[in-house]
């Protein structure tokens, strides 16, 4: 019975092989035919030496493909899949390259029949000594307060901000801006905290990125000088009067810049005093200004004027 049956597996032994791996082969392609394939970005973890850093453009993610059965691969999320690049065996400057590799976590992690690919397979980068500096802080304002009102100065936390990052990006940096600061429609003192901005990905800031910001606004004081003020004769003895022709001046003057933008020449006027006049002739009077209130005078002229007096005829 045994020969029987040995004689029968012997007889066209390399067509039953051939039969078998065939059916092997078709097997193997049934199964891959039948297998699913999914795509989606993950983001790449990027390992150097804490002496350095990383002064060249690099992907922030890479392309993960996933081929399974559809039950496997379509559990799996985008976290279960890490991908990372370790460059921190490079201690010195210069351009190194390293494969991209990933690690499985989470439902992916006991998943047996699964084809995992990243895409691209391989990173460049080019690594710097890493420096830090102290840079003077530079905010920038737009915008304007509310008419009459102006930005008196301004107080930061702190002057410098502390930077980290490679050291030709760090020892050309003159300053560091801030977020915007709009000033539009101001009209008392305010603050806020706005962030520093730099467009440069390999810099940090270790102490903080943000800075807090005083504004002092006041009223915009401005200077004017009001032409052909009229004269105005006091305290002249009723049988006197004044001959020749009328004299103006000028008044210049400091004040808000609301209330002078409403102030007239008309608003003014330059006193002579007459009182020292006790007989006809030609009189040196001196004069002062009236101004209207909220307003300081810085310069007026004539300081003094010259009049020719006579007496009112008896009739």
């Amino acid at each position: 019975m045994l020969n029987r049956l040995s004689k029968i597996i012997e007889r066209n032994w390399p067509a039953k092989i051939l039969s078998v791996v065939a059916a092997i082969i078709l097997f193997l392609f049934y199964q891959a035919t039948n297998l699913e394939e999914r795509f989606f970005s993950v983001p790449l973890d990027i390992i150097i030496n804490e002496s350095y850093s990383i002064s060249s453009s690099i992907p922030s993610s890479v392309r993960v493909s996933l081929k399974g059965s559809e039950e496997n691969i379509f559990m799996i999320l985008e976290d279960d899949i890490e991908a990372y690049a370790d460059f921190s065996t490079h201690s010195s400057e210069g351009l190194f390259k390293a494969p991209i590799k990933f690690r499985r976590t989470g439902a992916a992690e006991n998943i047996e029949q699964l084809e995992i690919h990243i895409e691209p397979a391989e990173l460049t980068l080019e690594l710097e000594r890493r420096i830090s500096r102290q840079v003077k802080i530079q905010p920038q304002l737009i915008g304007y307060p509310e008419k009459g009102w102006e930005l008196d100065q301004y107080l930061l936390s702190t002057e410098e901000a502390m930077v980290e990052g490679p050291k030709s990006h760090i020892e050309g940096l003159e300053f560091i801006p801030t977020e915007e600061i709009n000033l539009d429609g101001k009209n008392s003192d305010f603050y806020l905290r706005t962030r520093l901005k730099v467009n440069d990905p390999y810099l940090t800031f270790p102490s903080g990125d943000s800075v807090g910001f005083q504004g002092i606004v006041k009223e915009t004081v401005i200077l004017k000088t009001f032409e052909e003020v009229g004269m105005i004769y006091i305290d002249l003895a009723p049988e006197l009067y004044i001959t020749g022709s009328d004299i103006t001046g000028s008044i210049k003057v400091q004040g808000k810049q609301i209330l002078m933008e409403s102030t007239v020449s008309g608003d003014f006027s330059i006193i002579a005093d007459c009182g020292d006049i006790t007989k006809p002739g030609r009189w040196v009077v001196p004069v002062s200004p009236i101004i209207p209130a909220g307003l300081f005078v810085l310069k007026y002229t004539p300081d003094e004027i010259t009049i020719d007096v006579q007496r009112l005829e008896k009739e």
